[in-house]
């Protein structure tokens, strides 16, 4: 009994727990800092997804926007088209040939004597030239080749703005 009454038996227990109080109070520190820490960087992260869901949104909708105009104006066009062509015949299958043979084209504007029964009797009329187109050539009349420029351009203008929409979106907000 009598060690425990000895002050050097105290000393190192009073500075065992003192130590392992000062322990456990600078991990609890230590971890709440760390916990903060890391809920500040959720807060920021939240908003930044937020401004950035935003921003994806309101280019979206301008992208749509632009698309569904070009679509208009693209039928508009081709309204337009069948009262400014006669449907006469324009290209000849060789050059048609030489078109869907270019990298990046695909014509699909390749008839036979069936343009007469589509576009009228006008398809089988003479063309610029004086010459007549047989019912046997492959040939394309005016209105096919200006409805195929009037598809191109417009798919064109929408590849265009999905692309500036795209830099945009990369680009500072």
């Amino acid at each position: 009994m009598k060690s425990f009454m000895r002050p050097l038996f105290w000393i190192p227990m009073i500075l065992l727990v003192w130590a392992s109080c000062s322990f456990y109070l600078g991990d609890r520190y230590r971890n709440a800092a760390w916990i903060k820490k890391q809920n500040d960087q959720l807060q920021a992260a939240t908003v930044q997804l937020g401004a950035e869901r935003d921003r994806g949104d309101a280019l979206t909708t301008a992208l749509l926007t632009s698309q569904s105009q070009i679509d208009q104006l693209s039928q508009e066009a081709h309204r337009g088209i069948k009262n400014e062509t006669t449907g006469r015949a324009c290209l000849g299958g060789g050059a048609l040939r030489v078109l869907n043979s270019a990298p990046g084209l695909r014509t699909q504007l390749t008839t036979t004597g069936s343009t007469a029964a589509a576009y009228g009797p006008a398809a089988a009329s003479a063309d610029d030239a004086g010459t007549q187109a047989s019912s046997g050539d492959e040939f394309a009349t005016d209105t096919q080749i200006a409805d195929w420029a009037i598809d191109a351009g417009a798919q064109y203008e929408i590849c265009r703005i999905r692309l500036d929409k795209l830099i945009d979106w990369h680009g500072a907000p």
